[in-house]
């Protein structure tokens, strides 16, 4: 990439306040990253400006889904190989993608000055973003708190598979015991049995808030959709795809729920959001 997100980015209105979004799941095979990576675009297509954080190492499912090879990661830049204006990648969807290429973790735990040169160039990058979309790995890991911390929105997907309720439930309480509490919305996916799906979606919330003092503030079914894997087997988003089926209406109320979101914070807010989402000053 050239020099067009940053000059695009000093143009904005420097009120901007990011919003940091972070889809994750208990069980892998939920379709996570096909969430995360439809909600960017449709952000984008609301004229906003959204970078989206592929740290689900190992399978590179963002960058599949948008039809996107990046040639560096943000492993070549900790190693001294490329600058980070190198590794953000423009798609045609108006989404800008950063590929970790890395765990996470090692991304964190990264010493010496090129990590300080990346808090740096990052917090220039994204300052003026509306949205950060942080697509992780499954589960906890404690490594990854301030990770964590830093979210203004936290979207859990499940399915209706025991293993997938019984999985998020583990990761919902270990968040609360840590005292970690984002706005949390849950979409269950994959649904073939809508009232089955709201009745088990209705118990399980209860069972959070009574049992991990996890509190859902919004609640999503998304229908099983012959067009979904078709979506992925064009490399092409289902809202662009096909814009009127279940899953993509289902995903529009979500955008349209996360354009309306308040986040009273300035720019110092922002910044302590960063080092915390870098895991620095632990």
């Amino acid at each position: 990439m050239d020099d067009v997100l940053f000059n695009e980015l000093k143009n904005r209105d420097e009120t901007v306040d990011t919003k940091i979004i972070m889809i994750t799941s208990g069980k892998g095979g939920v379709g996570k990253s096909f969430i995360a990576v439809n909600l960017a675009v449709l952000l984008a297509k609301n004229d906003k400006s959204v970078l989206l954080f592929d740290a689900d190492v190992g399978f590179a499912n963002g960058e599949i889904l948008l039809g996107v090879t990046p040639r560096n990661t943000l492993k070549d830049y900790l190693m001294e190989k490329r600058e980070l204006k190198d590794i953000v990648y423009p798609t045609k969807y108006g989404v800008w993608l950063l590929s970790g290429g890395t765990d996470v973790r090692d991304i964190i735990a990264f010493k010496g000055k090129r990590k300080d040169d990346f808090i740096g160039d990052f917090m220039k990058l994204t300052e003026n973003m509306d949205y950060i979309i942080i697509d992780t790995g499954i589960g906890y890991m404690d490594d990854l708190r301030g990770l964590y911390e830093a979210v203004d929105l936290l979207i859990l997907v499940i399915t209706q598979e025991p293993t997938s309720l019984m999985n998020t439930y583990t990761l919902a309480k270990l968040l609360a015991l840590r005292g970690i509490e984002p706005e949390i919305h849950m979409i269950m996916n994959m649904v073939r049995n809508v009232g089955g799906a709201r009745r088990t979606m209705e118990k399980f919330t209860m069972v959070l808030e009574r049992f991990a003092g996890i509190e859902v503030s919004e609640q999503y079914i998304m229908k099983y959709d012959r067009s979904v894997k078709d979506s992925i087997i064009k490399q092409t988003p289902l809202v662009e795809l096909s814009k009127h089926s279940q899953p993509s209406l289902c995903l529009h109320r979500l955008g349209e729920s996360i354009l309306s979101m308040e986040i009273k914070r300035g720019k110092i807010g922002f910044i302590e959001k960063m080092r915390s989402l870098l895991g620095i000053g632990r």
